[in-house]
């Protein structure tokens, strides 16, 4: 990736070329970073959904596994494995609902980090904008008329 120029970097016309060729290089890296977080903040709502319904079928297994438990006091071999089978389940249930969790937390992060690298390149392009505008009013410089030798007064 590009380093943040210090000062101004480029001073003359002949420099043009390289600033063009670093804004544009810039510009690129802006433009995929914008896709990337594009991507991100589309997962976002299936890391959403996903949260919301691990969550839920991590409690209604959670529910099951309480009540074959308390079936399963009867002392019944049958119960007793359906019991173990269902805490199993929920406790399965329970961990994805927890990686769901973090998966959307690793998301947010990813997010914000995209944002704050596209901010630092746009500002780079503000600088290299200001740059091309000084190199530019330093080049128009006014033409002195020069006196006309044939007319004369």
């Amino acid at each position: 990736m590009t380093t943040v120029a210090q000062g101004q970097k480029y001073k003359t016309m002949s420099d043009t070329t390289r600033l063009n060729k670093e804004y544009g290089e810039i510009s690129l890296e802006v433009s995929k970073l914008n896709t990337m977080l594009i991507e991100e903040k589309n997962k976002t709502v299936d890391y959403r959904s996903k949260t919301s319904s691990s969550a839920g079928d991590a409690v209604a297994t959670a529910q099951a596994s309480k009540d074959q438990a308390a079936v399963a006091t009867n002392g019944n071999p049958t119960d007793t494995k359906k019991a173990v089978t269902d805490a199993k389940e929920a406790d399965k249930k329970a961990n994805n609902a927890k990686n769901a969790v973090s998966d959307e937390k690793k998301n947010n992060k990813k997010i914000n980090e995209l944002t704050a690298q596209i901010a630092q390149k746009q500002k780079l392009l503000r600088d290299l904008d200001s740059q091309r505008a000084a190199i530019m009013a330093n080049s128009t410089s006014v033409p002195i008329p020069l006196a006309d030798s044939v007319h004369t007064n």
